[in-house]
């Protein structure tokens, strides 16, 4: 069969000329919004009123996306990056950025973002919730890797797979920063190396815990050197496998617990929960969910996306009733153990997938107040139905400011008003925005 082909171009594919932009705004993804010549342009590495020329990667029709290949101006926003992995660790975006100059410009973003997708006018952003900017992060995953007959552990770098090598963390909790070189040490001595996929590091009321995954069984020398790392550094050691989580003595772990403020029950988890990363964020967002909810003693409750109960046990405190719902049987089962373990009567906990259908259950009831927590897709299957319970206030707390956006528009739709609009700074010098938005009926008001 003849075949008909055409040879391949020798000639190389040319890049448009270098622009000059100036930042005009963040969006809520840290990237810097520009305009030229009537497009809008979006480039990393530039704070509002900074001038560059950039690169243009993408050139669409209505926008590009660019690189800054050189800086023509500064912010007085601007700083040196505090971590010395910053130029090529993935893990912080806006080291750049002092930390009141990020909260500003995350707080703008959200503004804009809500505002774009609801027609009332919004209200005045409430200050935002914040901790302390540096050794803030209590759970982490460390990549491991062998390179070149050497351990590597660290994050990936930014729009790669290949891990940054490091031996300490400044957003860490100074407790699992400080157990990243040790633990390096002992492994690269260990022909187990070869066989960790990656470690977790969480930081427990109990202490320090890692849990390394494993890809075969350790051998007797490498339990007695992990027991012997155990002692040294006053850390828990856990080995997850196909099997699941077992202690080096080949027992489950009995459930820890993160404190969310003084007098009030800490919730238990396991590895692998979901739990907040920031204890002193996740503290202030308690303290203002009982605020704005405002819940009162004759009142029921209902808390979706609830995990471990992280809301629920403190809300309990001010309420009748506080019904918990969550996606994930085992962190319900948690939940409910706690709650009996510490006595606490006026909560009930139930599994259901709440993004699915209408669900059919026992605790769906009108209530007085809902408070929503959902993942980064929103709660969109929850909105279908979550109105035919009349709640006369609803708390979202939102890890996506597109979700809560487009969300808003639906509650606004069903006769809801956004009330309290706020920021929550959960990761200071990442790209990440969290917030915090209250619901009223507009006939309340």
């Amino acid at each position: 069969m003849a075949q008909f082909y055409s040879p391949k171009s020798k000639k190389t594919k040319t890049l448009p000329k270098a622009i000059e932009v100036t930042a005009e705004s963040l969006d809520h993804q840290a990237k810097a919004v520009c305009h030229h010549q009537g497009k809008v342009i979006f480039t990393s590495a530039l704070l509002p009123g900074e001038r560059a020329k950039v690169q243009l990667l993408k050139d669409k029709a209505r926008f590009g996306q660019a690189k800054v290949v050189k800086r023509l101006s500064d912010s007085p926003a601007r700083v040196s990056p505090a971590c010395r992995y910053f130029a090529q660790c993935g893990g912080c975006q806006l080291q750049y950025a002092a930390p009141q100059a990020q909260r500003q410009m995350k707080g703008e973003a959200l503004q804009r973002l809500v505002q774009h997708h609801v027609t009332q006018p919004l209200p005045e952003l409430a200050p935002p919730l914040m901790g302390a900017d540096w050794h803030y992060r209590r759970r982490a995953r460390i990549g491991v890797r062998m390179r070149q007959g050497q351990l590597v552990m660290g994050f990936r770098q930014e729009s790669s797979n290949e891990l940054v090598d490091i031996d300490a963390c400044p957003v860490l909790a100074a407790p699992l920063s400080e157990l990243i070189a040790p633990l390096k040490h002992a492994l690269a001595r260990m022909a187990l190396a070869r066989h960790v996929g990656h470690v977790d590091l969480l930081l427990a009321d109990e202490g320090p815990v890692a849990v390394l995954r494993i890809l075969r069984p350790l051998k007797p020398a490498e339990l007695e050197r992990l027991v012997t790392l155990e002692g040294q550094h006053a850390l828990t050691i856990l080995l997850q496998d196909e099997q699941g989580v077992k202690d080096l003595q080949g027992q489950c772990p009995a459930p820890m617990h993160y404190s969310i403020g003084e007098g009030r029950p800490a919730p238990a988890f396991l590895p692998g929960d979901f739990f907040q990363i920031n204890d002193g964020v996740n503290r202030a967002m308690i303290d203002q969910a009982i605020e704005w909810l405002a819940p009162q003693p004759d009142e029921a409750g209902l808390d979706l996306f609830c995990g471990g109960g992280n809301f629920s046990f403190a809300l309990a405190a001010h309420s009748r009733e506080v019904i918990g719902v969550e996606g994930i049987d085992s962190m319900v089962e948690r939940a409910r153990r706690r709650a009996e373990q510490i006595g606490l009567n006026n909560t009930a906990f139930y599994a259901a997938d709440l993004n699915g259908d209408v669900p059919d259950k026992a605790w769906l009831k009108p209530v007085d107040w809902v408070l929503l927590d959902p993942a980064r897709a929103g709660a969109f299957g929850v909105l279908k139905w979550m109105n035919s319970l009349a709640p006369k206030r609803i708390l979202y707390v939102s890890c996506d400011p597109l979700s809560l956006a487009k969300d808003s528009k639906v509650l606004e739709q069903q006769g809801y008003y956004l009330k309290r609009l706020g920021l929550v700074d959960m990761f200071p010098h990442t790209h990440h925005l969290e917030s915090m938005a209250l619901f009223v009926p507009k006939s309340e008001l």
